[in-house]
């Protein structure tokens, strides 16, 4: 039988107009992070200069010279981590590695998707829809792998004496029942990085989304 897969991703993205010789930059706030970075590898890194530069980039990089709007990836010799901050080294003396960074300059800093931040879960192995507590709604799915515990999603919202969990209910109910009339799609459940959502979940006040993938 065919089945709907529900998509579904966790936020983290954060932009910086940067000050001038600006290298740390703060994130894992609740409102731009689903999941705390704990390594720069999770995260891609990418500055879009104001002004054109000769050299400002590595041969890594452009072979030095950047023009006015262009964006270059910071390779991962080129950031690090260090608390809640990414650090942006320095273009090295060689301009092999690193960025020097200056006033206007943009930087983005958003995780690269893996099997635990990005997912598709099939639509017929939905389990659930409970009430964790009065601030968040937990939906379970049987393991992806067959054998472990179940999957579940976290969505994290206000006290409001169970009206968000009954939005989210009426929601999942919604687009499991799209299931019988479109299988074999992939429905975009809820996507805030992208601002992509179904069923009115992104108007809910859903302030995070915790992945547990066996």
């Amino acid at each position: 039988m065919k089945t709907n897969f529900l998509y579904f991703r966790e936020n983290g993205s954060q932009e910086f107009v940067a000050t001038a010789a600006q290298t740390n930059f703060t994130i894992n706030g609740d409102a731009n992070w689903d999941v705390d970075v704990t390594a720069d590898t999770q995260v891609k890194v990418t500055v879009t200069f104001k002004a054109a530069q000769t050299t400002k980039v590595g041969s890594a990089y452009s072979g030095g010279a950047v023009d006015a709007g262009e964006t270059v990836t910071v390779n991962n010799t080129g950031k690090s981590l260090s608390g809640n901050d990414i650090v942006i080294t320095a273009q090295t003396a060689d301009g092999t590695n690193g960025i020097t960074i200056s006033a206007g300059d943009i930087v983005n800093i958003s995780l690269i998707p893996a099997e635990t931040t990005e997912f598709a879960l099939r639509a017929d192995h939905f389990i659930a829809c409970n009430a964790a507590s009065d601030t968040s709604t937990v939906l379970s799915f049987k393991a992806s792998n067959g054998s472990d515990a179940d999957d579940s999603i976290t969505f994290t919202h206000a006290d409001d004496n169970g009206a968000t969990f009954i939005n989210i209910a009426k929601a999942m109910a919604s687009i499991l029942n799209a299931n019988k009339l479109k299988a074999g799609a992939v429905v975009t459940v809820y996507d805030k990085q992208n601002n992509v959502f179904a069923e009115g979940l992104g108007s809910f006040g859903i302030t995070n989304m915790a992945c547990n993938i066996a």
